[in-house]
């Protein structure tokens, strides 16, 4: 990392002690920030993410970051040799908890890496898309000098507030003035560079720059990252914990002998947040998804505008037996685990003009009894338990969640039979998408897609009372139709207005589900927010559609599953 010599030194913060908020090694926490300054003065423990990267000679070549107990995330391009030819993970080892290269000390750690997984789409002409996931052979023992940093928050800082507001801080043994590696952590406080200024300083950029995957920073000629600095990290303090918003991609050689690196010169970032669910797939599968399955909801992203769902291969129908005389399917659910259905409680509860006989999977539209009809491409599942959330009144519409566990495992290698996801987090979304089978229409009862936008509980509430309903709303969320419009926002997603009049004014059958979809700017994931519990089907009441929301009830969800499931294993 190049600093040019003057005199000033920013004093950023100092004697400040930071409590983590959930145990001993929560994310993006230090133990002491003392004396931290941008012309590299030597510190303790302020850098526990930080690592150095070594290749098979011994030689360091790259920093990268500790975003879990098993995963340093640093750039693609650092594990070729010469960008053509991909290192093996042998040829790669990490040294944690260093500040001196040449002097480790007693808490330092050493790690083999067991695999490298690239981002798929890197392009090593351009060096778009530059990031990689090392995993180690082992599980990182976290202490005071040795810890993750936390991926970016959701509903965190736009690049443009960070802009206005503060300066990041990146960290590295780069290259310095003096053209050789820096064997003492160094860092330096970077300001992010807008696309248009950024591309007018440095020409070579302009092909380079896309928005949403990559961003510019400068230092106005204080210091700059250099050759050796590149997969390190730069971060940001929001609230009391750090948190990782780009990685070291590339930045300007200079004419100028006396530097290897311009200072004077932006410097380019991956822009972290928008490949963050490819890294929580990866490394943090409880982040990623609730139930940490390592695929679920998965889908092709076609572009910088997110798709509708066209497939919904986690759809499962109930079947029951009425009065003893026929079988039809009345309840919805959606396959969440290789053993478990999530419907509505509701679907499930014993009733005596109905029996639920079985679980029908990998068919989208509702026709005739599939058992008469042959489908042999429907997956036909005997339950073996019904579980009921222990809250819920059949009188009542709080907590209306079940699960339904299937007597034997299901096999996801098929195409069209795939888990959704569970959310780990409530994430803004513009709008939810909704699929639903209406009562009056004919067999085969085709699948309808249709968009919403939450609006306020009370306000729903208040609008139920006032036609003489009132009940317990609680783990309930309202929605209300809107137009999908062909306008675009800035992160890339369409709107949707919300309209005053019901789309559809007839009855959809119980739990049809609500969902969203995310993406890592090469797979998209789809998860589910909530399921249709009740709502009238007069256009004129003007009442919205309740349902039981998915995120409420997930810590519901998980702990029975874990509870229930017959198998242990790591998903």
């Amino acid at each position: 990392m190049v600093a040019l010599k003057f005199s000033l030194l920013l004093l950023i913060l100092a004697f400040v002690k930071f409590k983590p908020t959930q145990g001993a090694h929560s994310c993006g926490i230090v133990d002491r920030l003392a004396g931290y300054v941008i012309n590299a003065e030597e510190t303790e423990n302020v850098w526990p993410w930080h690592v150095a990267i070594y290749n098979s000679s011994n030689a360091y070549i790259a920093g990268g970051t500790i975003v879990s107990d098993r995963f340093v995330l640093t750039a693609a391009h650092v594990t070729f040799h010469n960008q053509n030819l991909p290192l093996r993970p042998y040829e790669l080892h990490v040294v944690m908890g260093i500040k001196n290269l040449s002097s480790p000390q007693n808490y330092t750690r050493y790690g083999n890496v067991s695999r490298i997984i690239r981002y798929p789409e890197y392009n090593r002409d351009t060096m778009l898309n530059d990031l990689a996931l090392l995993q180690l052979s082992e599980k990182i023992e976290f202490s005071m000098h040795i810890g993750p940093i936390c991926l970016w928050p959701v509903g965190g800082p736009s690049l443009e507030k960070l802009a206005e507001e503060q300066r990041g801080t990146v960290v590295g043994w780069g290259y310095t003035e003096n053209s050789t590696i820096s064997q003492v952590l160094r860092e330096a406080g970077m300001s992010i560079i807008d696309f248009p200024t950024c591309a007018e300083n440095t020409k070579s950029f302009q092909p380079l720059l896309t928005k949403g995957r990559n961003y510019c920073a400068g230092t106005r000629g204080e210091a700059t990252v250099c050759r050796g600095d590149s997969g390190g990290g730069m971060y940001f303090m929001v609230g009391f914990k750090w948190y990782i918003r780009g990685i070291v991609n590339q930045g300007t050689p200079t004419q100028d002998t006396r530097y290897p690196c311009d200072p004077h010169k932006e410097v380019i970032f991956m822009d972290v947040p928008f490949y963050q669910k490819w890294v929580e797939r990866h490394a943090l599968s409880k982040q990623h998804n609730r139930l940490g399955l390592s695929e679920c909801g998965m889908g092709k992203y076609e572009g910088d505008v997110e798709r509708d769902v066209v497939k919904s291969p986690w759809i499962a129908h109930l079947f029951y037996r009425f009065w003893d005389r026929f079988n039809v399917s009345d309840c919805h659910g959606l396959l969440v685990h290789p053993e478990f259905v999530v419907t509505l409680a509701r679907c499930i509860i014993d009733q005596p003009q109905r029996k639920l006989l079985y679980v029908i999977l990998g068919e989208e539209t509702i026709g005739p009894d599939p058992y008469e009809e042959n489908l042999d491409y429907a997956l036909y599942a005997e339950i073996t338990e019904k579980i009921v959330h222990e809250q819920f009144k059949e009188e009542d519409f709080g907590y209306d969640v079940g699960l339904v566990h299937l007597k034997t495992r299901v096999d996801f290698s098929k195409e069209h039979i795939k888990p959704i996801c569970l959310p780990s987090a409530r994430e803004p979304v513009p709008y939810y998408e909704q699929l639903a089978w209406y009562r009056r229409e004919d067999h085969p009862k085709p699948l309808t897609f249709s968009h919403l936008q939450e609006i306020r509980l009370e306000s729903c509430i208040a609008r139920y009372k006032r036609n003489g309903i009132s009940a317990s709303f609680d783990q309930l969320m309202c929605l209300q139709d809107c137009l999908f419009s062909s306008d675009v926002l800035a992160n890339g997603t369409y709107t949707c207005h919300v309209m005053l009049e019901k789309v559809y004014c007839d009855i959809p059958l119980s739990g049809g589900p609500v969902y969203y979809t995310k993406h890592d700017g090469h797979d998209t994931y789809t998860y589910l927010a909530g399921m249709r519990a009740f709502g009238t089907a007069n256009c004129t009441d003007r009442l919205n559609d309740v349902y039981s929301d998915m995120f409420e009830m997930g810590a519901w969800i998980e702990r029975k599953i874990e509870e229930n499931s017959l198998f242990i294993e790591q998903l």
